[in-house]
C-alpha cells in the first residue's frame, strides 16, 4: 500500500495543497519562510512520486510471490498499477523537462545578451546598468554568468533618480539571490505534473514571494518610500493584484516589537511545517515499507 499512498500524496501536494496555500495571506508576512515551505511541498511531491515508482513494483512482486503481510484485493492491485503509471510518468517527464528547460533557458538568455549588446547604450552613471532606447517603460534582469539589469529610456524618463535606484536595487536583489533558479525549478515541476493534477497556483505564488523578497532587499538599501513610488508609476506594466499586495507590504512594515515577535514566531512555525512535510511521509510510509521489503528479502 506504500506505493499507492505515496502516489496519492504526490497528487495532493501538487494540486489541492498549492491551491489552499496560495489563497492564504499570511505568507506575505514571512516571504522567506513561506518560500521554504513551498519548496518543501514541491520536494515532497517529487519524492513521493519517486517513492511510488520504487515501492509499487516491489509490493506487487511481494504479493504475487506470497510474501505480502496482507493479501491485496483485485481493485487494490488495479489502483496500485494506475498509481505506478502516474508516478512513473511524473518522474520521467520531470527528468525530460529539467534538461529541456535548462537548455532552452540558457539559450534564450544568450540570445538576450547578444541582442542587448547590439541595442543597448551604457548608462553614464552606472556602467553595470544597461539602457534600451524606446519610450515603453521596461525594467528587468538577465541572470547568468554575466548578469545584467536592463531599463528602457522610457523608464528613466518616467522615474526620478531615487526611484530608478530603487528599481535597480530590486532587480539586483533578484540577481544576487539567483531567484531565477527557484522559478526554473517550480516551472519544471509545473510542466512535469499532468494537467489534471497540477495547479498553476504554486508557480504564481512563488513568483510573488520572490518579488516580495527583492522588495525587502531594495527597501533596506534605498528605502521603502522610494520603491513604493516607483511601483506606483510602473504598476500598469505588471499584474495589478501582485502590485497591490507588494505595495500593501511596503505601506505596512512590521515596525513594532509585537509585530516583529509575531513575524519571527510565524517564521519558526513555517520552517517547522516545512520539516514536517518532508519528514512525516518518510516516517509513516517509507520506513514501514522499507522494513517490510527488507524483511521479505531476508535481511
Amino acid at each position: 500500500m506504500a506505493g499507492l499512498l505515496l502516489a496519492l500524496l504526490a497528487i495532493v501536494l501538487s494540486g489541492p495543497v498549492p491551491i489552499a496555500l496560495s489563497r492564504s495571506r499570511w505568507p506575505h508576512r514571512v516571504p522567506r519562510a513561506a518560500l521554504v515551505l513551498w519548496q518543501a511541498v514541491a520536494l515532497a511531491a517529487v519524492l513521493a512520486a519517486i517513492g511510488s515508482v520504487l515501492a509499487t513494483p516491489e509490493e506487487v512482486l511481494r504479493h504475487l510471490t506470497g510474501h505480502a503481510e496482507i493479501a491485496w484485493r483485485a481493485e487494490v492491485m488495479v489502483a496500485a498499477a494506475i498509481a505506478f503509471l502516474l508516478a512513473a510518468t511524473i518522474v520521467v517527464r520531470l527528468g525530460i523537462v529539467v534538461i529541456r528547460l535548462g537548455l532552452n533557458t540558457r539559450s534564450r538568455r544568450q540570445r538576450q545578451r547578444d541582442m542587448l549588446d547590439l541595442l543597448e547604450t551604457a548608462s553614464p552613471a552606472d556602467l553595470q546598468l544597461h539602457v534600451l532606447s524606446g519610450d515603453v517603460p521596461l525594467a528587468y534582469c538577465v541572470p547568468g554568468r554575466t548578469p545584467r539589469v536592463v531599463l528602457s529610456a522610457g523608464t528613466l524618463k518616467l522615474l526620478s533618480p531615487d526611484q530608478t535606484a530603487a528599481v535597480v536595487a530590486h532587480e539586483r536583489a533578484h540577481l544576487r539571490a539567483r531567484h531565477d533558479l527557484v522559478l526554473e525549478a517550480f516551472t519544471a515541476l509545473h510542466v512535469a505534473f499532468p494537467r489534471f493534477v497540477r495547479s498553476r497556483a504554486a508557480l504564481d505564488a512563488v513568483n510573488q514571494l520572490l518579488e516580495m523578497l527583492a522588495d525587502d532587499d531594495a527597501a533596506r538599501r534605498v528605502g521603502a518610500a522610494r520603491l513604493h513610488q516607483a511601483l506606483d508609476k510602473l504598476s500598469y506594466t505588471a499584474n495589478p493584484a501582485e502590485v497591490t499586495a507588494r505595495r500593501r507590504r511596503l505601506d505596512d512594515p512590521s515596525d513594532t516589537e509585537t509585530e516583529r515577535i509575531s513575524a519571527r514566531l510565524l517564521s519558526v512555525l513555517t520552517y517547522g511545517a516545512s520539516v514536517a512535510i518532508l519528514a512525516t511521509p518518510t516516517i509513516t510510509v517509507v520506513t514501514p515499507w522499507l522494513t517490510s521489503a527488507l524483511t521479505a528479502a531476508g535481511f
